[in-house]
């Protein structure tokens, strides 16, 4: 524990912002499915509540750990839109949003309160546009109703659930939402920027706390589930916001919850304090050795020669 103690002092000292991060909660049923196999029905789910179970107990440990190891707030995407296209079926897309429903219920008010945790749910006015009947829709207001009813306080952990959001539509929205002295406030503050980094710097501040409903630090990393091989970019909101600023992106290539903590602990490790060739001249004059780049270039070749080294290729499931 001391060093676990000590490895969250060296990532909050190289993060006095707070490090934030974004984690994909992907890959969770094919996760289930391969622990709990049916041999008469294979792939099969016979109890989604026992489900549902399985992936509240992994997100409270994966965070607890991420915590633990010096994180200050996380984003965790959970439901896409296009999870209640009709074209792709409405079973699954109701029963998960009934089961999202327990992230305002008993169990996670505790986990929340016994971490320090202040909760917010991004995303959710584009579920507002469902009938009052339908599980969205009253997904969508629980949420709402939660948030009015919590008690934030200053200096807690931020966990930030992305559900079902149009990044678009939420910008889209939020001059509507906002008085005409903030407005005015943002545009001085616009006419200000020395630099595009400082322009884009003060718009990610104000529109991260109108459509997060609080201030958060630009992510300074992502987590996703590559699986299946292709790689992709699960949270809307964020990656809209943070206009290419420098978050790496890292891919695990198995379901995300099932990163075990020494893995966690390597992805943050390496995130603030490894090392990489880079350079703010013309060149790379002095930071290689002729040895070094002969080598680099004999590793390229080999794998421009090999199309399966590319990432993003989609992997076939393994058939005996």
């Amino acid at each position: 524990m001391s060093d676990a103690r000590e490895f969250a002092s060296r990532i909050r000292n190289r993060y006095p912002e707070g490090l934030t991060g974004i984690v994909v909660v992907g890959g969770s049923r094919i996760n289930y499915a391969l622990e709990h196999k049916e041999s008469a029905a294979p792939g099969r789910i016979h109890d989604m509540r026992d489900y549902g179970r399985d992936v509240e107990a992994r997100m409270q440990a994966f965070l607890t750990t991420y915590f633990e190891l010096g994180g200050q707030n996380i984003i965790m995407p959970l439901l896409s839109y296009q999870l209640f296209d009709k074209a792709r079926g409405q079973e699954y897309a109701q029963v998960v949003a009934r089961m999202a429903l327990d992230l305002v219920g008993q169990a996670w008010r505790e986990f929340y309160k016994a971490n320090e945790i202040d909760p917010y749910f991004a995303g959710i006015d584009t579920l507002l546009h469902f009938p009052e009947r339908e599980a969205s829709f009253e997904l969508a207001s629980a949420c709402q109703q939660f948030q009015a009813q919590w008690d934030y306080q200053e200096g807690h952990r931020k966990l930030i659930w992305e559900i079902a959001p149009i990044p678009l539509y939420s910008i889209w929205q939020t001059p509507g939402v906002l008085a005409s002295v903030e407005q005015e406030q943002l545009n001085a503050q616009l006419r200000s920027a020395q630099s595009l980094e400082d322009l884009q710097s003060r718009l990610y501040r104000f529109y991260a706390s109108a459509l997060y409903g609080t201030e958060l630090p630009q992510p300074h990393f992502y987590i996703a589930n590559n699986r299946n091989g292709d790689l992709k970019l699960r949270a809307m909101l964020p990656i809209a916001l943070s206009c290419g600023s420098p978050m790496r992106l890292f891919f695990t290539p198995y379901p995300t919850l099932m990163m075990t903590r020494e893995s966690l602990a390597h992805v943050l490790e390496d995130l603030a304090f490894g090392t990489r060739l880079s350079s703010s001249g013309l060149d790379y004059e002095g930071q290689v050795t002729a040895e070094q780049l002969e080598a680099e270039y004999a590793r390229a070749l080999e794998l421009a020669a090999d199309p399966t080294s590319i990432a993003g290729l989609l992997r076939p499931v393994n058939r005996v």
